[in-house]
């Protein structure tokens, strides 16, 4: 593979495109919003060749809008906007020009299934079956320079390619037609005009070395003014090192947005279903005045303090499909949320209502306990009502942290209690006698029946000292792991097989996995070390194995650090320690891998998801800025305020982070919950005290207004590693059917082309999307497979019909388009 440096600028813009040219009708006045919404798309980004059908005559491609068409000529980029106004459409030009380049022809690349017809004129002046394609290049544009333009119909992206050797610095953009050319604090350059305005993205830059990914810094540079009003544009380079390859960004936010009103709201949860939907989960002190009620399950505000909030996100990201209370006359907050096949959703927290004002209906218990009762709920699929709701405590104090849902329906919660067996509904296990704790008391895991009438097992986890549950997960056989804190040694905790079966003082975190009947624990163990360690989200693999995250204050020296993402500690004690995440084995024996992720400032980690290859993602909120927290790729690089959500998503084998990077405004941002869906994209849920126009990153909704003291953030992020496929050059006769393996192994025949996989990213791909130029579609065969090596490939068959025919080849990661190699068989 070439190495190369790459520069990346995203986005150029000016409104929301579509295929067909018309403007999106979420286009919306601020700058920063019509910018932000160019990230929401994942149609491609159709460049039309120009064959005559346009009037001018030097551009090679263009796009067209409804009021805007961007024309890629040999010289530059030429913007033509027209604005109404009074009646009367006004026209204004913006270019942007290669300053010093050789005039370079840009060619297509990735060309793409549709085409463009004008019927215009008479028969012979029409233009028909008008080649596209997903993206153009100006090739050797400087010396050892190439510029690429592609995108989505919401976003534009252009990059420059410095082939080692090359001198970056040759890069230079020239602004004519503008009103003004500027960088905002935040990094964007902004070129506005009467028609419009231009946003240019914060320029990333990174490089992966042994493994390892290292951030470039980059910044643009603005000369004055010239006598005309140009304005020429470079860019500041960090130290890199010339001889390895520059990664572009690859994590978007696709959408981001507000749930709130007008007091205080904690997103605490958040689950996606099999179509993109986002469940989230929180507590409100908003009346429905003020608060964005939808459908339900209950318009109406209860009453004191805070209702807990159950609300549905539409798969776009653009509104509620319902939003409700679940609350009663007294304090509610909830916890937890979990979704089934069925879109409805189950949710767990606290209250101190009884029966006569919280909405009891059908179980677990319907009788108020006293002290304060953890509660489980059931919203139907419309989010118009309750399938069921009830209690779960003893006479003193219970809350629910965690809840998980199987397949039938059954639902899981753990938590903690300070209700003895006495009061607390104890029943099969996996341990029926409360141990102590005078503070927070026990943790405990219950099961429900599917109905929610009753409980199928319920028992206590805990030792002599103060011991909670706040997360539970599910494998296949039903099996519970919950993870949580403990202050109780090995003498009294329930130790069983590991991890770690010694206490190593003031607080470790705990994992533990219950059997499927609940009678009692497979394993439980400790991960800590000397200082205070909390067990805070948990996530179950495919194969049994567990991954914990949380927050430590302890040290390498005795935290169990192993393989990685990161194995020194990075806080210090009395800012609150790092984040962590650990990986336990199928058989609780020992972890996998143990690392920090953290900077000098305190750095927490609040939940965890794994997705089907093992990358676990996890998501919290750090106080560290960016020279110390290891943000690599996105989805912000830049530290915006007092303390900033954070997203991560950890490799597969533990070694270090496929991509990290902020979520946040000006000032308190906090990440509270994750889910992934089928794609592999992220979704989380938080808190923040933000507002659009202190830097929090708006982008689609579902609100994009701040609605006051604290609100809720939801937030979709999307990964796009940028694998590279590289054809082997082993040839196939012509006229053969030839088989493919899709591997990043080599040929296992002669009849074999390999495709070898590079990138920052994971080695799992989906499946790829082959087309044949001047051939048929090809014939997909078979779920993914791995060799004898561990290495995994699809086998594709595709009709190869001469010596010399061009294989077009378009990698589909996370539903978007990766980097694509085209070449010939000899």
């Amino acid at each position: 593979m070439i190495r190369a440096l790459i520069f990346c600028l995203c986005c150029l813009s000016t409104a929301v495109m579509t295929a067909s040219g018309a403007e999106s009708p979420s286009q919306k006045s601020p700058t920063s919003q019509v910018c932000m919404e160019q990230k929401l798309g994942s149609l491609p980004l159709y460049f039309i060749e120009n064959q005559g059908q346009v009037d001018s005559d030097e551009a090679a491609f263009y796009i067209k809008g409804d009021d805007k068409t961007l024309y890629f000529t040999s010289s530059g980029l030429t913007i033509a906007m027209v604005q109404k106004k009074g009646g009367e459409n006004q026209r204004w030009t913006m270019t942007l020009e290669f300053e010093g380049a050789s005039p370079v022809e840009p060619r297509g690349e990735n060309r793409q299934r549709a085409v463009f017809s004008y019927f215009k004129g008479d028969q012979a002046e029409w233009n028909t079956g008008l080649p596209t394609y997903s993206r153009i290049v100006y090739d050797n544009l400087w010396p050892g320079i190439d510029l690429v333009f592609s995108g989505t119909t919401s976003e534009l992206k252009y990059e420059f390619v410095v082939a080692p050797g090359a001198d970056p610095d040759a890069v230079r953009l020239v602004y004519r037609g503008a009103t003004d050319v500027f960088v905002q604090e935040t990094g964007e350059l902004v070129a506005s005009c009467p028609a419009g305005v231009l946003e240019d993205g914060v320029p990333v830059a990174y490089q992966e070395i042994d493994g390892r990914k290292r951030d470039v810094s980059m910044r643009y540079s603005l000369d004055a003014h010239d006598r005309q009003g140009a304005v020429t544009v470079g860019f500041d380079l960090g130290d890199y090192d010339a001889k390895e390859e520059l990664i572009l960004d690859p994590a978007f936010i696709v959408y981001c947005g507000y749930i709130g009103g007008s007091e205080s709201e904690y997103g605490e949860s958040i689950a996606v279903d099999g179509q993109g939907n986002a469940y989230v989960v929180g507590r409100t002190g908003s009346t429905e005045a003020s608060f964005p009620v939808t459908v339900g399950p209950d318009l109406s505000y209860n009453g004191y303090t805070y209702d807990v909030f159950v609300a549905k996100v539409n798969s776009q990201g653009t509104g509620l499909d319902y939003c409700g209370y679940i609350g009663g006359g007294s304090y509610e907050y909830s916890c937890d949320i979990a979704v089934d096949d069925q879109g409805s959703a189950y949710v767990t927290g606290f209250t101190e209502s009884g029966p006569s004002s919280f909405p009891v209906l059908a179980g677990p218990d319907l009788t108020y306990n006293g002290g304060g009762d953890a509660f489980v709920a059931k919203v139907n699929a419309q989010g118009t009502g309750l399938e069921y709701c009830g209690y779960i405590g003893g006479n003193d104090y219970d809350v629910g942290r965690g809840i998980a849902v199987d397949g039938q329906g059954q639902a899981y919660v753990t938590g903690n209690t300070e209700s003895d067996e006495l009061t607390f509904p104890v029943k099969v296990g996996p341990d029926l006698f409360f141990n102590g704790g005078s503070w927070q008391g026990d943790a405990f895991v219950a099961r429900l029946n599917a109905q929610g009438t009753g409980l199928e097992y319920c028992g206590y986890i805990g030792g002599d000292d103060s011991d909670v549950g706040y997360d539970i997960a599910l494998d296949g056989q039903g099996q519970a792991y919950v993870t949580g804190s403990t202050e109780s040694d090995e003498l009294t905790f329930p130790k069983k097989v590991g991890p770690d079966l010694t206490y190593n003082g003031d607080g470790d975190a705990f994992v533990a996995r219950v059997d499927a009947q609940g009678t009692g624990l497979e394993y439980c163990g400790y991960i800590g070390g000397d200082e205070t360690d909390g067990g805070y989200g948990i996530a179950v693999d495919m194969q049994g194995q567990a991954y914990v995250t949380g927050n430590t204050s302890s040290d390498e020296l005795t935290f169990p650090v192993k393989v990685g993402p990161d194995l020194t500690y990075n806080g210090a004690l009395f800012f609150g320690g790092d984040a962590y995440v650990a990986k336990v084995n199928a058989q609780g024996s020992g972890l996998e891998y143990c690392g920090y992720i953290g900077g000098s400032s305190h750095d927490t980690s609040q939940s965890i998801a794994v997705d089907t290859q093992g990358s676990a993602f996890v998501a919290g909120y750090t106080e560290s800025g960016a020279t110390t927290f290891p943000v690599t790729g996105g989805p912000d690089l830049f530290f915006r305020g007092d303390s900033d959500a954070f997203v991560a998503r950890v490799k597969n084998q533990g070694t270090g982070l496929d991509y990290c990077g902020y979520i946040g405004g000006r000032y308190y941002d906090k990440g509270h919950g994750i889910a992934l869906d089928t794609q592999g994209n992220a979704y989380v849920v938080g808190r923040t005290n933000s507002s659009e126009s202190q830097g929090f990153p708006i982008i689609a909704g579902p609100e994009l207004t701040y609605d006051g003291s604290y609100d809720t953030f939801v937030a979709k992020i999307e990964y796009t590693p940028g694998l590279f496929l590289q054809i082997d050059p082993d040839p196939l006769d012509a006229g053969r059917n030839g088989t493919f393996a899709v591997t990043n192994g080599q040929p296992n025949a002669d009849t074999w082309i390999a495709f070898s996989l590079t990138g920052p990213g994971s080695t799992w791909i989906p499946p790829l999307n082959v087309t044949i130029d001047l051939a048929p579609p090809i014939l997909h065969l078979g779920p993914m497979q791995t060799d004898s090596e561990g290495k995994v490939f699809w086998l594709v068959t595709v009709p190869i019909f001469a010596s010399g025919s061009s294989i077009w080849l378009q990698g589909v990661q996370y539903g978007q388009t990766s980097n694509v190699v085209a070449t010939s068989v000899q």
